[in-house]
């Protein structure tokens, strides 16, 4: 499967890569405790339902004979279409020309399956978290890295670590509001390019200049009234995600929130168009639903059935959306309470864009 670099990061490590048809999952190098925290997500539904869907590990070789040897077709001729020098050596664990097929245990069968063995990892592999690639859906996604939390440094850092990230969250935003601008880019409609921002200047913003910031990353062509929809959106988000992150307890260091918009008029109103379509779709059915006073097994097999090409049809194009992403610090830690760092940066963020509304956005613009 071909790797690919991504093309919408804003900020993180470098080297986060994309795989799938239309480069619809996300693979990225992770520690244990990144992995571990996705895979108890699933006892946190409310808190998972802001995280990017989680499909598994994969384990990446460097090593420049080993993917000679994967890449290679029957010719000998290397069928890499990649640029990205990585082959995918295992998948969750073991081997991927090893895993099992789904008939492996068929009763009908007179042969005990041979199980395959964990892979070991070499010194040139990588292990990496495979994840939903949430700006998929936008035509030119104007996306934001929003860090949260006061504390930035594992308890377990070292003191040099400590001292170098303690700093960092005293002389920035981090601090005193418990977010920080990482990185972002605004698309131009009209010089049909992204203007980006480092996380430079993220650091170089104040509490009396951060909302210019915030000014930036609202400032693609699209128009007053489009982008207070934007913004009132994210209120709404922000909102949710506080009550959810106020009843969660755990705790989260260098963790953001991914902010995400659609910065091309013409998509923007195709995304507001599909959202209401399926709004009348979804009442259209709910009022048939009602007016059928008895229903016999096939009329609800006819439901389930719609229901699910309903599904598969809700996500074309994308108006906005926010997640929550990077927990390679972060860590459950029931009967401690909630993360008040993290709880301030949200409500830091919400009250910031309740100010932008107010005064850059009335309603009777």
């Amino acid at each position: 499967m071909k790797l690919s670099p991504l093309q919408n990061q804003v900020g993180g490590h470098d080297g986060v890569l994309s795989m799938g048809e239309d480069n619809e999952i996300i693979v990225k190098s992770s520690l244990p405790q990144e992995l571990a925290f996705y895979e108890e997500s699933v006892l946190h539904p409310e808190l998972a339902s802001w995280m990017p869907a989680y499909y598994g590990s994969l384990t990446l070789t460097r090593d420049p004979a080993a993917i000679a040897a994967m890449t290679a077709t029957e010719d000998g001729k290397d069928n890499n279409e990649s640029a990205v020098a990585a082959a995918i050596k295992a998948f969750n664990g073991y081997p991927v020309g090893d895993l099992l097929p789904l008939n492996t245990f068929d009763q009908a069968s007179d042969k005990d399956p041979e199980v395959p063995q964990p892979v070991e990892k070499g010194e040139f592999d990588d292990e990496c978290i495979c994840l939903e690639n949430v700006s998929q859906g936008f035509t030119k996604a104007c996306v934001l890295d929003l860090k949260l939390g006061t504390q930035l440094f594992d308890d377990n850092a070292s003191e040099e670590k400590k001292a170098r990230l303690g700093a960092v969250s005293d002389n920035t935003t981090s601090g005193k509001l418990g977010i920080r601008l990482t990185g972002f880019h605004v698309y131009d409609g009209e010089k049909g390019e992204f203007i980006k921002y480092s996380k430079q200047y993220g650091k170089s913003l104040t509490e009396a200049t951060i909302l210019d910031g915030f000014r930036a990353f609202f400032a693609a062509t699209l128009g007053p009234q489009r982008m207070r929809l934007v913004i009132e959106r994210f209120v709404n988000d922000l909102t949710d995600f506080l009550a959810t992150i106020q009843e969660e307890e755990l705790r989260m260091r260098s963790s953001s929130l991914l902010l995400m918009y659609e910065g091309d008029v013409e998509a923007f109103d195709n995304g507001v168009l599909e959202e209401q379509s399926n709004i009348a779709k979804v009442v259209e059915r709910a009022q048939a639903h009602l007016e059928r006073p008895e229903e016999d097994e096939e009329d609800e097999e006819e439901d389930e059935d719609d229901d699910e090409d309903f599904e598969d049809e809700e996500v074309k194009q994308k108006v906005t959306d926010m997640r929550l992403i990077d927990f390679g610090h972060s860590t459950w830690t029931p009967g401690m309470g909630p993360d008040e760092g993290v709880v301030l940066g949200v409500q830091s963020a919400l009250s910031l864009f309740e100010q932008l509304l107010a005064n850059d956005y009335p309603e009777d613009v």
